[in-house]
């Protein structure tokens, strides 16, 4: 090898080295960034010794980084339901303790019965009056919070709409850089990183499908095919009811196309099939058509106590105090409660004022109304045949209590799946602080031989001079 050709070689040889070094003090530097991947870098020289090429790269596996985005998605929508089923058992106070509906319905049911026993004692009768109105309270408070419920997640789904149009102008703007930058390799490495990040970060909303185009870019779509991002950004709203695609002057549903993530979730909770062409039976999930479900029951306790009798049922509860007879002076002749559904079901303003008393002939029949089994409850999400009123109440605080445990175990268990498999991408594809630094004294080593040669050369240059002298 001729002299000129070694110190080619060790030039180029520092360059290597160079190059090397800056890539393994960023990946360092950035070790903790949990969208960092290793960043590599590979360079081709010629028979002179000269560099023709660098080739950037990062380390990332295409197949699990969709797996990791599918889990992400999944736990992002078992986490916001998880979250509302909470609010909701507070709601019910079915998280700790006796739930109030139930409680004020026992503690009605069980005035009735103190009242039979001395149908004259004005204390009794003015309890049974209050344990009335609680228990009417209640269903008019749980109602009420149903609809401050259903607001919240429209609110939700309003403000997750805006930030997925955000998410997806961001990863298109990233796009459009990744062109220009393509020639610039570990610049465009570091965009491709945060990108990376704002798609796990859509992940969390809807679920999504990725495509790498040969300029760089990456388009988005939903798993049933939907472009997200690809010539250009999609442009979603909410109408309240729908999550639209806008296309020019064409607006399109697409909730059909969002299964998962916080999206998908939040839809599911407020879908209602029954205003649909035609109406579709309520879902058998638990943590689907929610607050449908939930309106249909309170409205079915509500006339459990306020309605006429169902035919082959015993007498309603309504029609055991307005059918007994006859009544004195100053006894409230029908209607003991009033209104006809959740949010009208009230104990009689004459009854609470006391302004009339309750009927005296009504008392046993309402004992017997409030004790007799073979009554039928027929709402979304819940029917039961030979229940009692008390099992009617009992049974719509059980089954929300038991979807909130259903929601709990779906979130765990989605949770524990994306955090062992994120850690799992991020082992493989992430930074290793200890490779690193065996690379950084690998390629002192390098460094320290390169430039042994160098210093070489340069003393067989100045010996050269000295003889030319």
């Amino acid at each position: 090898m001729s002299l000129f050709a070694a110190l080619n070689s060790a030039t180029a040889g520092l360059r290597t080295v160079q190059a090397n070094v800056k890539l393994v003090s960023d990946n360092i530097a950035q070790a903790n960034d949990p969208n960092r991947t290793r960043h590599t870098a590979q360079q081709s020289v010629d028979a002179s010794g000269q560099v023709i090429s660098t080739t950037y790269r990062r380390e990332v596996d295409k197949a699990l980084m969709a797996q990791v985005q599918d889990l992400t998605s999944r736990d992002g929508g078992s986490q916001v339901t998880a979250t509302y089923m909470q609010q909701l058992g507070d709601l019910l106070r079915t998280t700790n303790g006796t739930p109030l509906l139930n409680d004020y319905s026992d503690k009605f049911q069980a005035a009735i019965k103190t009242l039979s026993t001395s149908p004259e004692d004005q204390t009794a009768q003015y309890q049974l009056v209050q344990a009335a109105d609680n228990f009417s309270r209640e269903i008019r408070r749980v109602s009420e919070g149903v609809e401050q419920l259903d607001r919240d997640i429209a609110t939700d789904t309003e403000k997750s709409v805006g930030t997925v149009n955000d998410l997806l102008k961001q990863i298109n703007q990233i796009n459009n850089d990744m062109v220009s930058l393509q020639g610039q390799g570990s610049a465009a490495n570091a965009v491709a990183d945060k990108r990376d990040g704002l798609i796990r970060e859509l992940s969390t909303y809807m679920g999504v499908r990725t495509v790498e185009r040969p300029d760089g870019r990456m388009a988005i779509f939903t798993p049933s095919g939907l472009a997200l991002v690809d010539a250009q950004p999609a442009n979603l709203s909410y109408d309240g009811g729908n999550i639209n695609l806008q296309v020019g002057n064409q607006v399109t549903s697409i909730n059909n196309h969002l299964t998962t993530g916080k999206l998908g979730s939040l839809l599911q909770m407020r879908k209602d099939g029954s205003t649909t062409e035609p109406p579709t039976a309520a879902s058998g999930d638990p943590t689907t058509e929610v607050i449908r479900k939930l309106r249909s029951q309170l409205d079915e306790l509500a006339k459990a106590f306020t309605g006429a009798t169902k035919p082959g049922e015993p007498a309603s509860f309504a029609d055991a105090y307005d059918n007994a007879g006859p009544a004195a002076d100053g006894e409230q002749v029908t209607q003991f409660f009033t209104g006809t559904d959740r949010f009208t079901i009230a104990i009689n303003p004459k009854l609470l004022d006391n302004k009339a008393k309750i009927k005296q002939t009504a008392i046993d029949e309402m004992v017997t109304a409030i004790n007799a089994p073979g009554r039928s409850f027929s709402a979304d999400g819940l029917k039961m045949a030979d229940t009692t009123y008390s099992g009617m109440g009992s049974a719509i605080t059980g089954t929300w209590m038991a979807a909130a445990k259903t929601a709990n175990a779906t979130r765990d268990s989605n949770q524990a799946s994306a955090q062992l498999l994120t850690e799992r991408y991020q082992s493989q594809t992430g930074v290793n602080i200890d490779e690193e630094i065996a690379q950084l004294q690998q390629l002192q080593t390098s460094y320290q031989a390169s430039a042994r040669v160098m210093q070489v050369a340069n003393a067989m240059f100045d010996a050269l001079e000295a003889v030319v002298r």
